[in-house]
């Protein structure tokens, strides 16, 4: 027993093995506990019979593999929520199972190389590693696919309380919500909130965490677009300190172009001008552009706190109401904007074209310049149509009309290589001087605005082909080939409205651009406008150059918005070291090697995503808004999507969206043809597909979703044969009959109902 004894008093005390275990990133076995605390080979069964008594007294637990850890020590493979992100872009979770005490502090390292990064509200498999007794560190394994707990809503009240109305289109259904004293919530507020696990559809409950203000405040939809896609719009202090007492640098060791007549043309509400242009033509034939572009990486220097902040945000957000910028105002608004009769440092793209627009020669530098106009584009239609001169906007004989030459030139070249020629309008919320929306406009692209996207285009062209010229890492906006799945719906479309669309092919801009004259000015054309959208993949960034699909290029990179995308602002940075011979280390550029500029690549095109995401999902809110004033109006629309539930109407030629269920339609069982795709009435051939033109009665409206439910009034299609059957079945055909059913082609069956 003595010998016994003494071998005990020679091993660590239980304290030090259990420190020693919260001291390791994951649990360690008896030999790891071993090795550390240098104990020879006769120690370690006296070693090992003492963590078998540890463990039965509770102190320690066994793990997988003979490895121990403490007790409120987290599995090394676990499955977590993210709850927030911090401001170094990590995301902060906590234990999806739930976890008895204080709650761990996990830190989440996001790397998106291996795919798209979790959203707040999703769970995540992950593997951890301690930092400390109550820190980890977590690595993800993958996303799960789960539907994500947080939510947003409008509270209301309710008999037992309070009630959460979804604020996501297509959730009808409240829930309970519970709120507390020191987070009130009133009918009528914004909240965000979380889902309390609970049993049953019926004992969904959800938890306030935050007040957003009431939902009829002015800004609320921009507010709710803010926290649903977790965009930053607050700048840290540090951030803001460094954006003070910047100054513009002076002409030495840059081009002066000062004197050079270059003018800025953007539309009339825009706050920061990025880019200027002038153009001149040369003694041989052809044209000389020069693209000046702000030099925003003269001022946001690599791991400063406003590139960590510009990198975390991506890009800027636009909303009907509100701006985020990805940089602080003084610089996005006053040092990087090139306003008129003030000195700016700029990146100059200097390109020399044929008469035909073909690219001669070009060069990429630094200069100073001096912007000698503010113009609008209206005011450059105005001077492109002849209703207006130079002088009424200010710039000198020939300034305009040069840039209209070389752009025709320009034009030229775009109708050679073909790129896709989609003609959809951009939807705008109209606000009066008081900031309240009182119309939904749509524009189409004018010859001044194809003006500058073309000067654009060369210009990023020009700065992607120096870059792998200088064999630099360049950040490419690149656009692949339509997947063949997605054009099945394009190919039945085409063939439904009568103008074929050839399969098993390789496809090509000119054949979508074939289908698109055919049905330009007719009254299909905004819908096969939008079907072709949906059938292309979405442009992302990237270090791998596969081209850019839509604009018909073997090389392209963003290069012309460095104020407003943080994509620009590398490959702007690439373009400095290419220039100055500085080759970066390894195979990266900016001082980061190329896979952390992958990750970063992925990273902004998320942000692109969501920042595109929100600005859609508030003009629907501010449009469905606006359909509030009319309630059982009849309105006229076109079938745009057709599900087994019903359709989606384009309304007044695109000013809000509405959905028309199968309760909505004329009484009879409907199948749904996906082929088509079509919705067939069974007794009274009534056919509604896409394209369709109809008038509904606007029957609900739900602005917080931007929602709005639809009940058909005229339209549609109906054979001859069966308006005898039409008119017996409406007969037969009173009551509510049985909800859907689904056949091997998805048809669906709808309860007919008599219309009064």
């Amino acid at each position: 027993m003595a010998e016994r004894d003494q071998t005990k008093a020679d091993l660590p005390d239980e304290a030090a093995i259990i420190e020693f275990i919260n001291s390791c990133p994951t649990p360690p076995s008896a030999r790891d506990i071993a090795r550390a605390f240098k104990l020879p080979a006769d120690q370690r069964a006296p070693l090992r019979r003492m963590l078998r008594e540890m463990a039965a007294s509770g102190k320690i637990n066994r793990r997988e593999g003979r490895r121990v850890a403490t007790p409120d020590q987290l599995p090394e493979v676990t499955v977590l929520e993210l709850v927030s992100f911090d401001d170094n872009g990590d995301g902060l979770a906590r234990p999806a199972a739930g976890y008895d005490g204080d709650l761990p502090e996990i830190r989440v390292i996001l790397s998106r190389k291996a795919g798209r990064a979790p959203a707040i509200g999703q769970t995540i498999l992950a593997r951890l590693a301690r930092t400390g007794p109550v820190h980890y560190e977590a690595r993800i394994i993958r996303v799960l696919e789960r539907q994500q707990q947080r939510l947003f809503g409008v509270v209301e009240t309710a008999a037992k309380g309070l009630m959460l109305v979804p604020a996501e289109r297509g959730k009808r259904h409240p829930v309970s919500l519970q709120s507390f004293t020191d987070l009130p919530c009133n009918a009528g507020d914004l909240v965000e909130a979380e889902m309390v696990s609970s049993r049953g559809y019926l004992g969904k409950t959800a938890r306030a965490i935050r007040n957003l203000g009431p939902v009829d405040q002015k800004g609320a939809f921009s507010a709710l677009a803010l926290a649903e896609f977790g965009i930053r719009h607050v700048f840290p202090e540090p951030v803001l300190a460094e954006s003070r007492g910047l100054k513009v640098p002076p002409a030495k060791g840059r081009s002066d172009l000062r004197d050079v007549p270059l003018v800025t043309i953007d539309g009339a509400d825009a706050r920061d001008f990025d880019d200027a242009v002038f153009a001149e033509p040369m003694d041989n034939g052809g044209w000389r552009l020069l693209v000046a572009i702000a030099d925003v990486a003269h001022y946001v220097r690599p791991g400063s706190a406003l590139d960590k902040e510009a990198r975390l945000r991506g890009n800027s957000v636009y909303l009907p109401d509100l701006v985020v910028p990805m940089l602080p105002e003084d610089i996005s608004n006053n040092l990087c904007s090139l306003r008129p009769d003030e000195d700016r440092a700029v990146m100059v793209a200097e390109i020399n074209i044929d008469e035909d627009g073909k690219r001669r020669d070009f060069s990429i530098y630094r200069a100073l310049i001096r912007s000698h106009a503010r113009l609008t584009y209206d005011q450059v239609q105005s001077v492109f149509e002849g209703t207006l001169d130079e002088a009424d906007v200010g710039v000198g004989h020939g300034t305009l009309h040069n840039l209209f030459g070389a752009w025709r030139s320009l034009d030229r070249a775009r109708h050679e290589r073909e790129p896709l020629a989609l003609n959809l309008k951009e939807r705008r919320v109209v606000m009066n001087e008081d900031g309240e929306a009182i119309a939904i406009s749509q524009r189409s692209q004018s010859e001044s605005q194809r003006l500058i996207e073309d000067f654009m285009i060369t210009a990023n062209v020009a700065a992607a082909d120096s870059l792998l010229g200088a064999r630099q890492t360049c950040v490419f906006r690149v656009h692949g080939a339509p997947d063949p799945k997605k054009t099945d719906t394009l190919f039945a479309l085409a063939a439904t409205i009568g103008t074929p669309f050839a399969k098993g092919q390789v496809l090509r801009p000119r054949q979508f651009n074939s289908l698109l004259a055919k049905v330009a000015d007719t009254s299909d054309e905004m819908m096969v406008n939008e079907a072709v959208l949906r059938s292309q993949t979405k442009a992302v960034y990237s270090i791998d150059n596969i081209g850019h699909f839509g604009l018909s290029l073997r090389n392209y990179a963003h290069f012309t918005s460095p104020i407003r995308r943080y994509s620009d602002l590398l490959v702007h940075r690439a373009l400095i070291d290419a220039a100055s011979a500085k080759k970066p280390p390894g195979d990266g550029q900016n001082g980061l090697p190329a896979e952390q500029i992958a990750e970063i690549c992925i990273h902004i095109s998320e942000t692109e995503a969501s920042a595109a995401a929100a600005e859609r999902r508030t003009i629907d809110r501010f449009a469905a808004a606006l359909f509030t004033k009319r309630l059982r109006d009849v309105v006229e629309g076109v079938i745009i999507g057709i599900t087994g539930f019903g359709a989606f109407v384009r309304l007044e030629d695109g000013a809000a969206d509405g959905f028309l269920p199968l309760a909505g339609l004329p009484d009879d069982f409907y199948d749904l043809d996906a082929a088509g795709p079509c919705l067939t009435g069974r007794h009274s051939g009534w056919s509604f597909t896409v394209g369709t033109t109809l008038k509904a009665k606007v029957e609900e409206v739900t602005p917080i979703s931007g929602g709005i439910l639809l009940s058909w009034m005229e339209g549609g299609t109906i054979t001859e044969k069966k308006k005898r059957k039409a008119s017996s079945s409406r007969r037969q055909t009173k009551g509510a009959k049985a909800g859907a059913l689904f056949g091997n082609k998805g048809a669906k069956r709808k309860g007919a109902r008599k219309r009064r």
